[in-house]
């Protein structure tokens, strides 16, 4: 066995711990229980190491589906791996990137110190050889590499995979949110999915000449209502601002038309009020 791949089983090893033992989870997790109902279909844009496939996963059931799209080879390795061991019969993971289009674009993969490639950060654009928002935040002179990767679009992958509806979209993208929009808008505007999606304000400006107000604003004038977590993240409140002091940060979008039909929780009770 070589040492990337030792490398692979044994972060597979301690993520699959970590879920049986449901620790250390992002702080918007246990929210998405709220958003989330038995039978509902989902997807995940930005799988990386498959931990909210797996909660997504335990949300829906067994008469739900989970399609998981991660474009790092690494992370999809490691990605499958979890699943094959959950068992996680109502996942499917597609080792592809979500864009405007079906084709192909590089994925800007950071480099650790160790010299080994990370799980996080990774940045799809259309020539590669970006800067993602973790090398700016800190600093460091991050080493990238390089990989090409498929891309698929959002009403694309609806059609192919012959899914007659999509009730929530997780999207963690490092920045391609808006090209996730332009290859999704028939798909978004005819189902009115909830989303959790981590907006990158840097990276939107940066590689797709596009701005956190830009993609806030498509979902606004859908009627969507936002909510985000507090500096502390002790609680979630209603707001349409797109937090100035984040490089990136997730939001819950969700349509006034699912509210009745959500779950009992804190974005259930804002509906009917």
């Amino acid at each position: 066995m070589s040492f990337e791949s030792f490398r692979n089983l044994a972060t597979t090893m301690r993520i699959y711990q970590r879920n049986v033992q449901d620790r250390k989870w992002e702080p918007e997790a246990p929210y998405m229980k709220e958003v989330v109902k038995p039978g509902d279909i989902r997807l995940h844009f930005g799988g990386s190491d498959g931990r909210h496939s797996y909660l997504l996963s335990k949300q829906v059931g067994p008469n739900g589906k989970v399609h998981v799209y991660e474009p790092s080879n690494y992370s999809y390795a490691i990605m499958s791996r979890l699943i094959r061991w959950h068992g996680l019969k109502n996942v499917t993971p597609h080792n592809a990137a979500i864009g405007s289009a079906e084709g192909t674009m590089i994925l800007s993969v950071p480099k650790k110190m160790s010299g080994h490639l990370g799980r996080a950060y990774g940045v799809v654009t259309d020539k590669g050889g970006t800067a993602s928002d973790e090398k700016l935040a800190t600093g460091n002179k991050t080493e990238f590499v390089d990989q090409p990767t498929a891309v698929v679009s959002l009403d694309g992958l609806m059609e192919k995979e012959k899914l007659p509806r999509v009730d929530f979209i997780r999207c963690d993208v490092e920045g391609a949110e808006i090209r996730f929009i332009e290859g999704g808008k028939k798909t978004i505007e005819r189902d009115l999915p909830s989303l959790l999606i981590e907006i990158h304000p840097f990276s939107l400006q940066r590689n797709f000449a596009s701005s956190g107000e830009q993609v806030r604003d498509y979902f606004l004038s859908l009627g969507y209502r936002m909510w985000q977590l507090n500096d502390d993240n002790s609680h979630m409140f209603e707001s349409t601002q797109i937090d100035p002091k984040r490089r990136w940060k997730d939001y819950f979008l969700i349509h006034p038309k699912r509210g009745p039909s959500l779950p009992e929780g804190m974005f259930r009770k804002a509906f009917a009020n």
